[in-house]
């Protein structure tokens, strides 16, 4: 009798795990997917949004934690394109130096005249040899540096000697020429402080932003967001369809749930019918 209620019980809960196993393969065909309308763009595929080009690439998975549609994974992805009309600022520092025609300039500011003030540096040896009618070298004393004349050695002070520098003065609204690391500029003095001055132009500049799972991004149009179908594409889509997206994924949730609750059921039946198979055999008392 006792062999008999445990082999009964053994068939039961050995048909109860086959079948929660058997359904968890059927429910797996009915595991809801992400369904967004765009184009899936792979590594360096690109697409237009209001005249301005964008680039996908380095679709890759990230570290961290699982995300939706990425499969296991946070996948992520950079998109890149060119600003063609980014502003950029720079600062001629008061007292430093510039270079312009091969030629170095002391930086001057005033703020209280609102005038930058570009002085040469003169190159006291080259003006030395092309005067004949002095030495080449300078004479020290008192700690004064003087030019020596050839005729009669009479001395004059250097200062009084020299010509007057070459200056260039510019106001706030003028343009300079500055030299920026991707080359000469035409900028536009906007504001001149005792401290120096500031120069504003526009020019292209490279931007890159990551792509993630869900996460948002401002196109040229308005604001989208990115979903990665597989490990190998990405979808840049708007964010209208942002709500259908959230409801698949609690979809999604409900059915990993769901699906956790038949794993639970074919495991622990598998284990009772094991336990009832093993109660079988157990020797009768008496």
């Amino acid at each position: 009798m006792q062999r008999r209620a445990a082999a009964a019980y053994f068939l039961f809960f050995l048909v109860a795990s086959v079948a929660a196993y058997s359904y968890i393969g059927v429910a797996e065909s009915q595991r809801p997917e992400v369904q967004l309308d765009g184009p899936e763009l792979t590594n360096d595929s690109t697409f237009t949004s209001e005249g301005q080009t964008y680039t996908v690439s380095n679709i890759h998975m990230s570290s961290g934690g699982g995300g939706h549609g990425g499969g296991g994974g946070s996948m992520a992805a950079d998109l890149s394109w060119t600003n063609n009309s980014s502003q950029y600022t720079a600062t001629l520092e008061s007292g430093s130096t510039t270079t312009r025609d091969n030629t170095t300039y002391n930086v001057n500011t005033d703020d209280s005249a609102n005038t930058l003030t570009l002085t040469a540096e003169q190159n006291v040896t080259q003006l030395l040899r092309e005067d004949d009618a002095v030495e080449n070298s300078l004479a020290t004393r008192d700690g004064n540096e003087y030019v020596v004349y050839r005729q009669n050695d009479t001395l004059r002070p250097l200062s009084e000697w020299l010509p007057e520098p070459e200056t260039v003065t510019y106001t706030a609204g003028d343009q300079y020429q500055y030299q920026a690391d991707s080359g000469t500029q035409t900028t536009t003095i906007t504001n001149v402080t005792s401290d120096g001055a500031t120069l504003e132009w526009v020019a292209p500049r490279q931007r890159t932003v990551e792509l993630s799972e869900g996460g948002n991004v401002t196109l040229a149009d308005g604001q989208y967001f990115a979903h990665f179908p597989d490990h190998s594409t990405v979808q840049v889509v708007s964010v209208d369809q942002y709500p259908q997206y959230q409801e698949t994924l609690a979809d999604q949730d409900y059915f990993h749930e769901r699906k956790n609750g038949l794993w639970g059921i074919s495991i622990l039946s598998g284990i009772a019918s094991v336990l009832m198979l093993g109660m079988a055999y157990l020797p009768n008392r008496g």
